[in-house]
């Protein structure tokens, strides 16, 4: 079949053209020239499908030349059937609704595969039929390359990023549940020990016992130390690590933090000399952070200097900032480790012969913690044997307002006597024997009535046998016990009915002591009806004190 030639009108024969005709001519000619040219796909079908007119980029498409496209459809010359029916229904869709079409097909040029955008443009005739459709297929080919590269980027991203929060997951999950076995066991020890300091006290073997008994509590004191530790770097790594700040006078925190090793400072013969130029002076702090980043100094002094050594505090206000001090004659720093002195896990002696134990953890949380109160920490050290020098810079807050710390005898009486419990009807729930017993003694010896069950399973047996003077009057409970955890237990003992029909312990007190111990763990237990989450291990004073508070009525 002849090549038809659309674009060209001729004048008739024996008549000479019109100018006007003559221009149009011109111009069709000039168009024919720009279309063939072009690396885009020219087509023009008709109401059958059939080509019209294709220009030679629409002919590389089937691979032949353009003429044996005019008259036959994309299927008689042999083009795939996704591409015949991505084109067929883009034309007949132009043709009935005389609206331009766009679609996107693929096929394969030269053996490589090639993708297409397409459009589909009705033409419209005088008489307001459409008459034909102009066919555009663009190459989209390296578009669609790096489209698709970057859509594998953002799902490799997606999966990268779900597997690391999985990954973090699955680690806060082993953190929690590590920190509750290592934390569960020694609220057992530290209460077995109070149990005995109780029963000894008075005994000629007293001082001997005493100090195997201080020997217990201070392992037990470093062993939760090391947990804490471990648990709050992993908040700072994962960014969870939250504080709750308030106006604080910086004087009892830093006294407080002094005191907590005055004890192991006496052990090693230590003197402990304090210089204290504030007094009411305040800053917007986390106290129980604060009060960690000088325990964690203060501890550092007194660990690594040497037996009738010195560790110095001092604390002044230089211009809008309180800095303190902590000063040692002990082991002091090298040169080449102070610039990695608060690094995670560094240590500057890592043999197996080293002096000091540690993971390498305090001073990395020293300088995350002060830097999130807006402050900042300085080491110095002359060398190795001469010492070091810590200062931290935490901002003032403006303030008028007056505060007086106690003073050290009325603290001292304050903790010297601790709350009767006496009569005191205690429910204590804990799947751990040793918690039981233990912590049976400890309240018992406070004067309260407990009674210990393993399961809330065993409580339900045991509340119809009581008169209505006889029902608990707090919940002790543990969190992680099998079959039904504290969460049951409190909804189970506060929804109980008597026989009459009343549910006498709906409002029953309850504290959740737990060795559960992440912030996300305090929340759930308040939201599930607890008064109080407290941490194991607790100590036996802390924890009479807080059933006191807990149940003491006007």
């Amino acid at each position: 079949m002849a090549r038809k030639n659309i674009f060209s009108i001729r004048p008739r024969d024996g008549h000479q053209a019109e100018p006007a005709q003559e221009q149009l001519y011109r111009l069709e000619g000039e168009f024919r020239t720009m279309v063939e040219d072009l690396p885009d796909m020219i087509s023009r079908m008709d109401r059958q499908m059939r080509h019209l007119y294709v220009n030679p980029a629409m002919a590389r498409l089937g691979g032949m030349e353009p003429d044996a496209f005019l008259g036959r459809t994309k299927s008689e010359v042999g083009l795939p059937e996704s591409v015949v029916r991505a084109w067929d229904k883009a034309v007949q869709a132009a043709f009935d609704t005389a609206a331009e079409q766009r679609f996107d097909f693929d096929h394969e040029i030269d053996g490589r595969m090639r993708y297409f955008s397409a459009r589909a443009i009705p033409e419209v005739a005088s008489s307001g039929q459409v008459e034909t459709v102009l066919g555009i297929a663009y190459d989209v080919t390296e578009r669609a390359a790096v489209e698709k590269e970057r859509d594998e980027l953002l799902v490799r991203e997606r999966t990268a990023r779900i597997q690391a929060e999985t990954a973090a997951r699955a680690r806060d999950e082993f953190l929690g549940i590590v920190s509750h076995e290592l934390r569960a066991p020694l609220n057992g020890i530290q209460s077995w020990a109070h149990v005995l300091e109780s029963q000894i006290r008075d005994s000629s073997t007293g001082p001997l016992v005493q100090r195997a008994l201080h020997g217990i509590r201070i392992g037990v004191e470093q062993q939760v130390r090391l947990i804490e530790d471990l648990l709050d770097v992993t908040r700072m790594m994962s960014g969870r690590m939250r504080l709750v700040k308030q106006p604080v006078a910086l004087l009892p925190v830093l006294q407080a933090a002094v005191d907590s090793v005055r004890g192991a400072a006496a052990g090693k013969h230590i003197a402990v000399a304090c210089d204290y130029r504030i007094t009411s002076e305040q800053i917007d702090a986390d106290a129980d952070r604060v009060q960690q980043i000088f325990w964690n100094l203060l501890s550092n002094a007194v660990k690594f200097s040497p037996e009738y050594g010195h560790v110095w505090v001092s604390a002044a206000q230089a211009g809008n900032e309180i800095c303190v001090t902590v000063r040692d004659d002990g082991a002091g720093i090298s040169p080449e480790f102070l610039p990695l002195l608060f690094s995670r896990f560094s240590q500057q002696d890592t043999s197996s012969t080293r002096r000091h134990s540690g993971l390498g953890l305090g001073l990395f949380l020293v300088r995350h913690l002060v830097e999130l109160h807006g402050g900042r920490v300085e080491a110095a050290s002359p060398g190795e044997g001469k010492g070091s020098t810590f200062s931290i810079h935490l901002p003032l807050r403006v303030s008028h307002e007056h505060y007086l710390p106690p003073s050290p005898s009325e603290d001292a009486e304050a903790r010297a006597q601790l709350p009767s419990l006496g009569g005191l009807r205690i429910l204590l729930i804990d799947d751990q024997e040793e918690a039981r017993e233990s912590l049976t003694m400890v309240l018992g010896n406070a004067g309260a009535n407990v009674f210990a069950a393993e399961s809330v399973a065993q409580v339900m047996q045991w509340l119809p046998r009581l008169a209505p003077d006889e029902y608990p009057e707090l919940l002790l409970c543990d969190i992680a016990m099998p079959v039904e955890d504290g969460y049951a237990a409190l909804r189970k003992v506060r929804s109980w009915k008597a026989q009459d029909g009343t549910v006498p312990l709906q409002r029953l007190p309850a504290l959740a002591l737990t060795a559960f111990a992440q912030r996300e763990d305090r929340i759930r237990a308040l939201k599930a009806g607890f008064q109080m989450h407290v941490t194991k291990p607790v100590t036996p004073e802390e924890l009479i004190i807080i059933i006191a508070a807990m149940t003491a009525h006007d």
